[in-house]
Order: C-alpha cells, then sequence, then structure tokens
C-alpha cells in the first residue's frame, strides 16, 4: 500500500514550531559545551589531584621553613643579648659575629628557595654549612682563658646547642631534612671528637673511665679531672642521643606530613563538592556525612528568578550570546545567594531555584531570603543598564519568595544521592514567581514570609515599605488561596494562575 506523502507545514505551524527548534539548537550547543567541559575535567582528574597535592605540599614545606627562619632570628637574638649581658666586650663580639652569620645562612637559604624554588634543598646544602660552623664554635676556644688546653671546650655545656640546631628541624614539614641534619651533625660533630683526640697533649680511653679495668676510683677521678680529658664515651652517648632525637623528630615530621596531606585531600575534595553544591551543603556534608543528611520536614524560604521574557530574547541572539547570557545571570545568581548564606538548589534553563534555612535553620532565614531577592534586582538593573550601554537587549527577572515547612535532605539509592528540598513550599514559591508575569510585577513574596521577618524582628535594610499589598491569589492545584505582596510595577488585587 502506497504511503501518502505528508502535506506541507504551514506559515502557522512553523511559526508554532520555532521557538521549540531554537531552544533545540541552544540545548545542543549547550550540551556539548558541557561535554567538553567534562571531558577536560575527567582527563584531569585522571591524574587524581596530585600535582594540586603536590603544589600544596610543596607550599606547606616552605612555610614550614619559613616558620623555622622566624624561630631561629628569635633564639638568635635571645643568644646575642645574653652574650652581650654575661660576657665582655672582647668575648661577645666573636659570638655575636657568629649569631649574624647563623642569621644571614637562614635568610640567605629562604631566599634561594623563594627564587628558585626547591626549598628543602637549600636548606639541606646550608645545613652542612651551619653544623660545621655551629661544630667549630663548640670546639674553639673563643671564650676560654689562652692558658687554657683547648679540650675543656669537651667540659662547657655548649654541645647543648647541637640538640637544639637539630630539633628546629622538626617545624619543616620535611622529614628528609629533619634526617639530613641529625645524620650531617652526627658526622661532623664525630669528626671534630677525632681532631680533638689528634691535639697535642690529649689523654684519652677507648671506654669509661669508670669500667677501665686495672683503674681504681682514684685514678678515674683524676683523668676525668685532668683539663687535657677527651671521653669517648661522652662523645658516644651524644652520638646516640644526637640519633635518637633525629629518629623521634623525623617520624613527628612524617606524621605531621601524613596529616597534612589529608587535610589537603580533603580539602581539595571539598573544593570539588563545591562546584556541584553550595557550600554551606559541602558543609554539612563533610561534618555529619550523607546518614547526617537524612531526609526531614523543617521550615526554609524559598526563593525562584528567572529571566522574563526569555523565549522572545534568545530569538534575536545568536546561540553563544544566549549561552553567554545565561551564564552571566548564573554567575550573579550564585554570587548573591551565597553571600546571603542560601544554598543554591538548581539551575532550571533560565530560571534559578534557592533555598534559606537549608541544611539547618537559621534566625533570619526569611529576612536574608528577601534580601537576596532586593539585591538580585538591584544587580539586574544593573545588569540591564551594562547591556544596554553595549547595544545589548535589556533585561528584567521575576521573582517569587515563599516561607514554610519542606523537605530537604539526601534521597537516593547506595549509587547516587541528590540533596533535594521538595514540598508545598516549593511548589508555592515557583507558582509566585510565575504569577511575577501576570500582574507585571518584579517581586511578589508570600504574606508567610513577611509574617517570619516580623517575627525574627531584624527589619533594618529589608526596604519593606517598598511591598505593596496584593491581596488574596488562588494559585493552580491549591484549594486555599494565599496572600502576596508584589514589588515593581502596580499589581491588581486579585488573580488566579
Amino acid at each position: 500500500m502506497p504511503v501518502k506523502p505528508s502535506p506541507p507545514v504551514g506559515s502557522a505551524a512553523r511559526a508554532t514550531l520555532r521557538p521549540y527548534r531554537r531552544w533545540a539548537r541552544v540545548a545542543h550547543a549547550w550540551e556539548r559545551r558541557h561535554a567538553r567541559r567534562t571531558r577536560t575535567w575527567f582527563a584531569r582528574r585522571e591524574r587524581p589531584s596530585e600535582s594540586s597535592i603536590d603544589r600544596a605540599m610543596a607550599d606547606a614545606e616552605q612555610n614550614g621553613l619559613g616558620f623555622h627562619l622566624r624561630v631561629r632570628l628569635a633564639l638568635l637574638a635571645v643568644v646575642a643579648v645574653s652574650l652581650v649581658a654575661y660576657y665582655a666586650p672582647a668575648r661577645s663580639i666573636p659570638g655575636l659575629l657568629v649569631v649574624a652569620t647563623f642569621a644571614a645562612f637562614g635568610l640567605v637559604q629562604y631566599v634561594l628557595g623563594r627564587r628558585y624554588g626547591r626549598p628543602v634543598f637549600w636548606a639541606g646544602a646550608f645545613s652542612i654549612l651551619e653544623a660545621a660552623l655551629l661544630i667549630g664554635v663548640i670546639l674553639t676556644p673563643i671564650t676560654f682563658p689562652p692558658s687554657w688546653p683547648p679540650q675543656m671546650q669537651l667540659r662547657l655545656p655548649t654541645v647543648f646547642y647541637l640538640f637544639v640546631y637539630v630539633a628546629g628541624t622538626a617545624l619543616s614539614y620535611s622529614p628528609r631534612f629533619v634526617v639530613w641534619t641529625g645524620a650531617v651533625t652526627i658526622a661532623l660533630w664525630s669528626f671534630g671528637h677525632q681532631v680533638m683526640l689528634r691535639l697535642p697533649g690529649t689523654v684519652s680511653i677507648h671506654s669509661s673511665a669508670i669500667d677501665k679495668p686495672g683503674l681504681s676510683p682514684t685514678a678515674a677521678l683524676e683523668l676525668y679531672l685532668n683539663p687535657h680529658y677527651v671521653s669517648d664515651a661522652a662523645w658516644r652517648t651524644q652520638t646516640v642521643l644526637l640519633a635518637l632525637l633525629t629518629a623521634v623528630l623525623a617520624a613527628a615530621v612524617a606524621r605531621s606530613r601524613s596529616l597534612l596531606r589529608r587535610q589537603v585531600t580533603d580539602h581539595l575534595a571539598r573544593a570539588s563538592l563545591a562546584r556541584y553544591f553550595s557550600p554551606n551543603v559541602v558543609d554539612a556534608l563533610a561534618s555529619a556525612g550523607a546518614a547526617g543528611m537524612a531526609a526531614r520536614c523543617q521550615p526554609v524560604a524559598v526563593l525562584f528568578a528567572d529571566i522574563r521574557g526569555f523565549t522572545r530574547l534568545s530569538e534575536s541572539l545568536v546561540t553563544e550570546a544566549t549561552i553567554e547570557l545565561l551564564t552571566e545571570f548564573h554567575q550573579r545568581v550564585t554570587r548573591i545567594v551565597f553571600d546571603h548564606r542560601g544554598t543554591l538548589e538548581k539551575y532550571i534553563g533560565d530560571a534559578v531555584m534557592a533555598t534559606f534555612g537549608t541544611p539547618s535553620r537559621g534566625a533570619d532565614d526569611a529576612g536574608r531570603a528577601l534580601q537576596c531577592a532586593w539585591q538580585l534586582a538591584d544587580e539586574t538593573h544593573r545588569w540591564s543598564r551594562e547591556r544596554a550601554r553595549r547595544g545589548q537587549a535589556s533585561v528584567d527577572i521575576g521573582i517569587g519568595v515563599h516561607y514554610g515547612e519542606a523537605v530537604l535532605g539526601s534521597i537516593g539509592d547506595a549509587q547516587r544521592l541528590d540533596y533535594v528540598v521538595v514540598g508545598d513550599t516549593v511548589n508555592v514559591a515557583s507558582r509566585l514567581e510565575r504569577l511575577t508575569r501576570e500582574l507585571d510585577v518584579e517581586l511578589v513574596a508570600s504574606n508567610a514570609v513577611i509574617g517570619r521577618i516580623r517575627e525574627e524582628g531584624r527589619l533594618v535594610g529589608l526596604r519593606l515599605d517598598r511591598l505593596k499589598p496584593g491581596g488574596e491569589v488562588h494559585l493552580k492545584g491549591r484549594m486555599q488561596p494565599i496572600t502576596i505582596w508584589t514589588a515593581g510595577r502596580d499589581s491588581p488585587g486579585r488573580r488566579v494562575l
């Protein structure tokens, strides 16, 4: 049986289908653009933020070394004050020069790390010079009378500066730097000990003087009190203590670094979540988890806003201009909603849904919703004037705000969860936004919102005097009428949507 050809589509039918075809082209272009962004995002996610984590860890190491430098300068200042206070000028001046040299080493290595990168490398390189300088000062008789033998330097408590020096590396976030500095200090201290053993007149035994076979207690005491005596046992004890201190500090820094890495990872994960959820929802998810976001019923303020006459406006724009218009609108709405601690629920084409009092209630949810509505209107006026100066079409929006009970929380299954706000309050807010077109006004707020604002008692900046009573209206799907307030052009007293 032959198939009859379809009759040609008339001009009226083509005119009827034209907006839908245009919407199809816009949606297709939007889908292509979103697909490109999605592919780019997943391509970056193939390396699971390792580069971002590594950069954050490098910044933490740099900041840790900066803090290490500040602590070092403070400690050196204390040492300088003590030198001036307790030593004669002839003996304190060499010590002050050493303090200045240590400060200069710290500043130079920090500047090199900031300028050329790899701050831990520069800190490790300078640790060789610093440890050598410190050990040289400890073993050099700077403050002794010239007649005293240099071996007496080992009797002074200045050896404890080695432990302070190694302990300072714990302020960094690099266990490698801690281990390296401890190893360098032990090696140079062992070298210095060998130098002291080979000085003329040095007296030493290779075991503890107390445990030396055939050595009486009196002879052991005389040996220990000999100003030329250098103790191998003391050097071994110091070396073991330095090694133990290095190991403990390295373990502590490694643990701190692991905790920091976990914190950076959590921060990046929250930043990724913030691309899909409002900041307050991200905070709630991070603190309470999905179980803490179970569905429940509570009062919320709901705001809907959309571009009035968008279909007509998009007819005069090319596809790219339409997408640019939507992007600019969404950016402005998102910023303003977040500024008022609201939750951006969803984009619905040229419309936006936001809630206030989710995921947890506040003392001024209704007031913040109305403030957000006023700022959205003001921002749209500025934006429309900017477009007019550029020779582009002006933009108007309609805003509906309602307050009441709603069901909110996470719904879905084990594979996917969505945070939603549903219920009659949401439906009423959506229909109030549509009512702005019927009444030719900019804002329609329910009496429930105004009543709640008065209960909250925070009326400053809410501009309630700009609202006009709109009477009662019957909204589609509801049996009971609702009392409204309007702002913008004059509105009649009673309409049915």
